[in-house]
């Protein structure tokens, strides 16, 4: 275990702890969870707000959802939405293969599994990026999961807290054994509303991945994210 990522982590949030208020996440069906996860994947939380509300005005309910169209979520979605082709087919196959393996749109089944087996089960959804998943059993399952996307990972590079050659799924488990099961939902709370902060700017000399991988020096704003990163179906 690096010792200095646990450290500089912990320096981090102390500082969004003075920065930031959370609050206890309101109380959803896990179905609910999971495609407001999906929302705010890559996003922000205000982005999903306003498109879950779009969404749940166009349909009656999540199995009509997974139904539509991946063109008809992305137009309820908006054509400005970040990354919006991809999440709306994303979010319809993992919804699909939910209905196949429970004949219904419900995760009643993965609750009840302990959370080794629910995180199993969220993270082989197909369509399913790593930060959803992990959200979903964070929130939902009572499971120890660090929710990590590629906008949040690049501020973790920005701030040695993670190593520049680190993917999502790496960071994800350098957080999980630095933090608590105890701190993670207000962790995680607190590095979305970090993540969400259009106002932070990086560290002079801070450096991030460019598009291709290859590490570049950048004194200003983040870069804009890779098409591809995280999850089956990529």
């Amino acid at each position: 275990m690096n010792t200095e990522h646990g450290k500089k982590l912990a320096t981090l949030v102390r500082s969004l702890r003075s920065k930031y208020q959370v609050e206890p996440p309101p109380e959803r069906d896990a179905v609910e969870e999971l495609v407001l996860s999906f929302l705010i994947w890559e996003a922000t939380e205000a982005k999903a707000d306003a498109a879950m509300r779009r969404m749940c005005a166009a349909v009656v309910d999540f199995n009509e959802l997974r139904a539509a169209r991946p063109e008809d979520i992305a137009g309820w979605l908006g054509k400005q939405y970040p990354r919006v082709d991809e999440r709306a087919r994303r979010l319809k196959a993992s919804l699909n293969e939910i209905f196949i393996r429970e004949f219904a749109v419900t995760l009643d089944s993965c609750a009840a599994l302990n959370k080794r087996d629910a995180r199993k089960y969220l993270e082989t959804l197909e369509g399913m990026p790593p930060y959803v998943a992990a959200r979903v059993l964070l929130l939902r399952m009572g499971g120890h999961a660090m929710p990590v996307d590629g906008k949040l990972l690049d501020r973790l590079i920005d701030m040695e807290v993670v190593d520049p050659g680190d993917d999502e799924v790496k960071a994800a488990g350098i957080l999980e054994r630095h933090v608590k099961a105890d701190d993670a939902l207000e962790t995680h709370q607190l590095l979305q509303a970090w993540s969400d902060d259009s106002d932070w700017q990086p560290p002079r000399g801070a450096r991030s991945r460019s598009e291709d991988g290859v590490q570049i020096a950048r004194p200003g704003k983040q870069r804009s994210m890779a098409a591809g990163r995280g999850g089956r179906g990529s």
